[in-house]
């Protein structure tokens, strides 16, 4: 094994070392005294006797210290409603160092930490119940958009005091009173054909809606639902999508018959029998095959508009209105030949084949005429996520 480029890292690791020396005087000459203070107890750990580590952590500590408990005098000295979580965050910057220079023997040579575990949990305690009041206010208001605020803050409470008072109780409250429901209605159907036979194609339709719509959602206060569960709950509708078929027809079968014949006439020519006197010549003769090809074309299309409406439950406004075709279509085509294949070419040989295929039903031409409307009703209803 070769283990030259091991020895050339074994060369260059005496310089790795000088470089890592001196980032943490980097740090500190930069007046990033945070990074510095970790920089020289990382080298400490390694080198206890490191004299430039020694010397500059506690000034690096020094400056940090008056840094951080100046920026969080001054949050606590002003009138914004986070002002304790912003002093919050320099205590805990300041704790992050105690921990790591308690963690180091040879640190604690030089510099006695100070344990800011008390100032944090005091912050936290004040910061919860800034949260949770502020949360209550917003939950009197009463509004949609206020209670969706309080929610807001009652998960920061919780998030600084797990189990703050009812905090958890006030924010299911808040999401409650903050919730908003999209309700799809069944899709109906004005069509010429039997309706309970397309309803079960119709109920397909309205869930491809409804999951495209959940797919969509990045609005968490917002809950689709379809109509049957609306109902059945008893819930009020903020929203509803709306969604008609009108008109669907399915037109009769088109037939389109068409032929081809074919025709070849060859020249076979038979060779001359030289055993015979006298001697004979060879024969020409003319060979003439014949064959039709058979096209039929079988297609079928629909028609009808489909109409999706965005309704605002509050007031029964509609919010939007699109209207779409009801368009598809279906079409098979076969060929097949009868005559003498010695009359085929090879480009008429691919023309062969295809089956004849019975149409596809009413509900299979219903659902090919309603895929196309998934995305813009998607899209169209999405865009209003953000203000539901």
């Amino acid at each position: 094994m070769n283990n030259k480029p091991n020895c050339r890292w074994w060369l260059l690791a005496p310089f790795v070392f000088v470089l890592s020396c001196k980032s943490g005087e980097k740090l500190y000459n930069k007046g990033r005294y945070d990074e510095a203070v970790v920089a020289f107890v990382k080298k400490l750990r390694k080198s206890p006797t490191n004299q430039t580590a020694l010397t500059l952590l506690p000034q690096a500590y020094a400056q940090a210290v008056q840094l951080h408990e100046k920026n969080a005098t001054a949050a606590l000295s002003s009138t914004g409603h986070l002002k304790f979580e912003a002093a919050l965050t320099e205590y805990q910057v300041l704790q992050n160092l105690y921990n790591n220079i308690q963690a180091c023997p040879a640190c604690q040579t030089v510099v006695s930490p100070k344990d800011y575990r008390n100032a944090i949990n005091a912050s936290k305690d004040t910061a919860a119940a800034t949260r949770y009041d502020r949360g209550m206010a917003l939950l009197r208001n009463g509004d949609k958009f206020g209670a969706r605020k309080a929610y807001s803050n009652f998960q920061a409470a919780l998030s600084l005091v797990p189990d703050y008072r009812n905090a958890r109780e006030m924010m299911d409250q808040a999401y409650q009173m903050g919730m908003a429901v999209m309700m799809v209605r069944d899709v109906a159907l004005v069509s010429q054909y039997d309706q309970r036979a397309l309803e079960p194609n119709a109920a397909a339709y309205r869930d491809v809606v409804l999951n495209n719509l959940r797919s969509k959602n990045n609005n968490s206060f917002v809950q689709i639902l379809p109509e049957s569960e609306v109902v059945k709950n008893k819930l009020h509708a903020d929203y509803i999508v709306d969604i008609r078929v009108q008109d669907f027809v399915v037109s009769k079968p088109n037939i389109q018959k068409n032929f081809r014949e074919l025709v070849k006439t060859v020249e076979i020519v038979e060779p001359a029998d030289t055993t015979k006197r006298p001697r004979q010549v060879e024969k020409i003769r003319k060979e003439t095959y014949n064959g039709v090809l058979y096209f039929t074309t079988v297609s079928v299309v629909t028609g009808g508009n489909i109409v999706c409406y965005l309704i605002d439950g509050a007031n029964d406004d509609d919010m939007e209105k699109i209207v779409l075709p009801a368009d598809a279509g279906w079409s098979n085509s076969f060929t097949y030949f009868k005559g003498d294949e010695r009359v085929l070419s090879p480009e008429d040989r691919k023309l062969i084949g295809g089956q004849d295929l019975p149409s596809p039903s009413v509900g299979e031409l219903f659902q090919a005429a309603v895929s196309r409307s998934y995305g813009e009703i998607t899209n169209i209803v999405t865009k209003h996520y953000a203000s539901f």
